[in-house]
């Protein structure tokens, strides 16, 4: 079975409402992303970003996976479908895929401040100062955060280099990390790019697909099935 690697960010959920950094305008609500997404805010205002990221939680549960989700799942009867993601939602998940790696963490899981291989599941939306890890320190979002490392960039690397197909949803070429990622891309993998305003200059040969992330799965599928005849 073919080995197709997705590599999937802000504009892929967007379809299902939930509202990306660029749609704000580098705001998010009344926040500057710097005072919501990074460690320098969390050392900072823990408390602040304890309440936006319970708000994030919230509009999360109240989202449905769209249909480019859907879509996706189903591709795992034809495909070795691996799906790496900078989205910290668990819509995939929720669609059905099974193959989900979060490049940037996930809502619905808290981690130790103290020891960051302690993570939990979270079974209470609600996260508040005083809720502790087994060490007894304060639990956190588990989602990385400007001024963090992506630690998931290392298990990602071998999937990209496994490829077969490649395609990028919801997310530029030209930025990090999926313009970095694709450079472990194999020269002969064909490569899709599925995005309705796809940047006019692009880092290798590219299969555009103008389409948002729901007709443009579609798209991918008939290409895909092109190919395989």
């Amino acid at each position: 079975m073919k080995r197709l690697v997705i590599l999937s960010g802000a504009g892929m959920s967007a379809e299902s409402g939930i509202r990306t950094f660029r749609d704000m305008n580098g705001l998010w609500e009344e926040y500057d992303v710097m005072e919501v997404a990074s460690i320098e805010a969390w050392y900072k205002n823990p408390e602040l970003l304890l309440h936006f990221y319970n708000d994030r939680r919230k509009q999360m549960i109240e989202s449905k996976p769209n249909q480019g989700h859907l879509l996706l799942a189903e591709l795992e009867k034809n495909f070795d479908v691996q799906i790496i993601t900078q989205n910290v939602d668990d819509l995939h998940e929720r669609a059905g895929s099974t193959h989900v790696l979060h490049l940037h963490g996930e809502l619905t899981k808290a981690r130790s401040t103290l020891d960051p291989s302690l993570i939990y599941l979270l079974d209470n939306p609600e996260m508040k100062m005083g809720d502790k890890c087994e060490k007894g320190s304060q639990l956190r979002p588990h989602i990385v955060w400007f001024g963090e490392e992506v630690p998931a960039m290392t298990e990602a690397i071998p999937i990209v280099e496994s490829a077969d197909y490649i395609c990028v949803i919801g997310t530029s070429l030209n930025v990090y990390p999926a313009a970095g990622l694709i450079n472990y891309a194999p020269a002969n993998a064909p490569l899709y790019l599925i995005d309705p305003n796809p940047p006019a200059s692009l880092p290798r040969k590219v299969e555009v697909i103008a389409k948002g992330a729901g007709e443009g799965v579609v798209e991918l599928i008939h290409r895909l099935a092109e190919r395989q005849k």
